[in-house]
């Protein structure tokens, strides 16, 4: 029996992109590897920066006791790219390339897939929104949000960061969202925030909890 009221179905959302990790085997990377590994990258992949979505996340290692910019890798470090769903196949090109970062080798072993997961709260290493400063990189992250995502939600910002492009240094902070819906939290993966995506900038993974990043950030 139907009371005539209206349904409220909740809201959705759904992704066109999706997470990629790919095996690696190398030795060593630069600490300053943004750049170098979305040339590479991008020299395989011809279609790489048609979606302003697609993005290279930062690669991590283990600083070196050489004092030098060089960071130590393992078998355990992988490489995540987020890329539109329709290219997946595509990247088969790079497996078992052999990539160059300015005289480190790298070689990419074998990937898969995994979809979004609608956690309330999201991270970011890095967001550049051409901003320098923190008073003006909050009020950027505010008009997107309200704007572009219609979503009010808790949000903390990290120290700021430089990353070195091709463009010149650029300037960041981490962020941390919380409380975020679920169909927004997907929408937020999908489609980051802030610029350059392809130096890992403006990329949200799924946290499970802000209480270990609020004591480091604050």
């Amino acid at each position: 029996m139907s009371w005539g009221f209206p349904e409220h179905k909740p809201e959705t959302y759904t992704p066109h992109m999706i997470d990629v990790q790919f095996d690696l085997v190398g030795t060593t990377i630069p600490a300053e590897n943004a750049q170098l590994l979305a040339d590479a990258i991008g020299a395989l992949l011809p279609w790489l920066g048609e979606d302003a979505g697609t993005g290279i996340l930062h690669l991590k290692g283990a600083e070196t006791n050489s004092g030098d910019a060089t960071l130590n890798i393992n078998r355990r470090t992988k490489l995540y790219m987020r890329v539109p769903q329709a290219h997946v196949d595509d990247l088969r090109v790079l497996v078992g390339t052999t990539l160059d970062l300015n005289g480190h080798a790298l070689t990419i072993g074998n990937f898969k897939t995994r979809a979004f997961s609608p956690f309330a709260n999201l991270y970011a290493h890095f967001v550049d929104t051409g901003s320098e400063t923190e008073e003006q990189f909050v009020q950027d992250v505010m008009r997107e949000l309200d704007g572009r995502f219609q979503l009010r939600c808790g949000f903390i910002c990290g120290r700021r960061q430089t990353l070195e492009s091709a463009a010149g240094t650029r300037y960041g902070f981490s962020l941390m969202l919380h409380d975020v819906p679920p169909h927004k939290s997907l929408q937020l993966q999908d489609e980051g925030l802030g610029l350059n995506r392809l130096l890992g900038c403006g990329i949200f993974i799924p946290h499970k909890s802000i209480a270990p990043v609020v004591p480091a950030i604050l």
